[in-house]
């Protein structure tokens, strides 16, 4: 305050000595206004002096000390309003013990481990690489995903030319037809918050997309869910699957008969020990039925939701996991009756480290009234069947699916894939001639990561189909497929 005062009095004495220069300018020949004028500014510069004295004692500066050069302000560490901040990995987490080293690193060519809940909400990665502070929050953000093409050659038809699907296979098939695709659909987009909180831990909120809509450029919502703590709301992988033995392949669809489902859930999970958890879980259920005659096709319904439970062990050198379902499906008989059957499934899988880098994946599911939660046998309406006899009833198809791939690493950056899976159902004696019956799925490619986030690869697929009436068909196809992430993690700095 002081100094803005000295500097006030100071313009003032500057405006005071205009006056006298203006009039000096209308009697130049003045000599005593000459002398009064010199004699004024002669004070002034005392005064100037002085104020100039005062000025550097309140700034702690020695008085006539040469200025110093100009210095150039540092940025502010904190971030502007409206920009994203540049800064290194918020923080690192320690590693859970409910997340194995054999799961953390195993290579899966769409990345759908990353979509997979975990016990405490803890990333598979705990040094948090790729995710950055939104500004003016405590929140952090990773944006994931990749830009996928895949390149199809089918030497006989195979139904879906998109996805390698034995049970779409069509019977007979035409000799001689061959098919070439190129598709950008699985390309995919993952945003994945994490919001601390000092009351609830860490709160996960993850939604990702591809465009494996209705049409080719269709987007479609893959997962969409909320978890705090343990406690998981929103559409994600069933609780009956496990999303750590996923094959690594080329093919989006995968292994026909593998578990795999994405489903509107309520899941809580728990350890049981310090490398053991246990999940549960009500999810939406669909009945998938579907029959007909010539008056009369079957009306299904869901009266109560599907429920699991799912207990994972992790150990040194890998995992393993039993999951159970139940559930109740029900539809109109022929007859016009009202029916429901009771069904229930067992999965179980193993994912084991076997010779330096490589590992070994199998899953094997069986039971009633579980072929929508299978890849080959979602969606044919085969859930349940009507009986024969005086008074039909309806009854939870069996069904069984089966899953293995073994991959081995050539090199840090190429690695090879042996993949078998075999679906099946048991129909009913009224279960239409052209009913599903059983399938199988082989496949062999070889992955390279030649630079950064880009992965390429070729892969080799051949699957098999029988209908209920005997009827059969197969289909080879080659696959070449390039990849890349838009979040690249060094294994090694893991």
């Amino acid at each position: 305050m002081k100094s803005n005062g000295l500097c006030l009095s100071a313009t003032l004495i500057l405006i005071g000595a205009l006056a006298p220069v203006r009039a000096l300018g209308q009697s130049q020949n003045s000599t005593d206004e000459i002398r009064e004028l010199r004699t004024l500014v002669e004070e002034l510069r005392a005064q100037m002096s002085e104020m100039q004295t005062e000025i550097d004692q309140l700034k702690g500066t020695k008085p006539n000390a040469p200025a110093q050069p100009a210095t150039v302000p540092t940025i502010s560490p904190t971030p502007q309003e409206g920009t994203i901040e540049a800064a290194p990995p918020p923080r690192e987490g320690a590693t859970s013990p409910q997340v194995g080293k054999a799961i953390a690193e195993r290579q899966e060519f769409d990345e759908d481990t990353v979509a997979a809940a975990r016990f405490d909400n803890l990333p598979l990665d705990p040094k948090y690489n790729g995710y950055f502070k939104l500004p003016g929050t405590q929140t952090i953000l990773k944006i994931g995903g990749f830009f996928k093409t895949d390149f199809i050659y089918d030497l006989k038809p195979a139904g879906n030319t998109f996805l390698f699907i034995p049970s779409s296979f069509p019977i007979p098939q035409v000799p001689g037809v061959y098919d070439t695709n190129v598709s950008i659909r699985p390309t995919r987009l993952s945003l994945d918050f994490r919001i601390p909180s000092s009351v609830l831990g860490d709160v996960r909120l993850y939604a990702e997309g591809d465009i494996f809509g209705t049409n080719a450029t269709t987007p479609r919502l893959r997962h969409a869910y909320a978890q705090v703590r343990n406690l998981l709301i929103g559409q994600t992988w069933t609780n009956f699957m496990d999303p750590d033995a996923i094959a690594d392949s080329l093919d989006f669809r995968g292994p026909n008969g593998m578990v795999l489902l994405l489903n509107p859930q309520i899941r809580y999970g728990f350890a049981l020990g310090s490398s053991t958890t246990f999940y549960l879980s009500v999810e939406r259920p669909s009945s998938d039925v579907f029959f007909q005659t010539s008056q009369f096709a079957a009306q299904p319904n869901s009266p109560s939701p599907d429920g699991t439970i799912r207990l994972l062990r992790e150990f040194e050198r890998g995992h393993f996991q039993v999951a159970g379902l139940f559930r109740s499906i029900a539809a109109y008989l022929p007859d016009g009756r009202a029916d429901s059957a009771f069904g229930w499934g067992v999965n179980t899988s193993l994912g084991v480290n076997t010779i330096g880098r490589d590992n070994f994946i199998v899953g094997v599911a069986s039971g009633r009234g579980i072929s929508r939660y299978i890849q080959d046998t979602s969606g044919l309406g085969i859930d349940a069947e009507p009986t024969s006899g005086a008074k039909p009833h309806l009854v939870a198809t069996p069904g069984v699916g089966i899953e293995g791939d073994y991959q081995h690493y050539w090199l840090k950056t190429l690695r090879s894939n042996a993949i078998y899976s075999y679906a099946a159902v048991i129909n009913t004696d009224l279960a239409a001639a052209r009913t599903y019956n059983h399938a199988t799925y082989t496949g062999a490619n070889l992955i390279w990561n030649p630079y950064g986030s880009l992965n390429v690869g070729a892969e080799f697929l051949y699957g098999w189909t029988m209908l209920q009436n005997g009827q059969k068909a197969n289909a080879p196809r080659i696959q070449f497929s390039a990849k890349y992430s838009f979040v690249k993690v060094d294994q090694n700095q893991k």
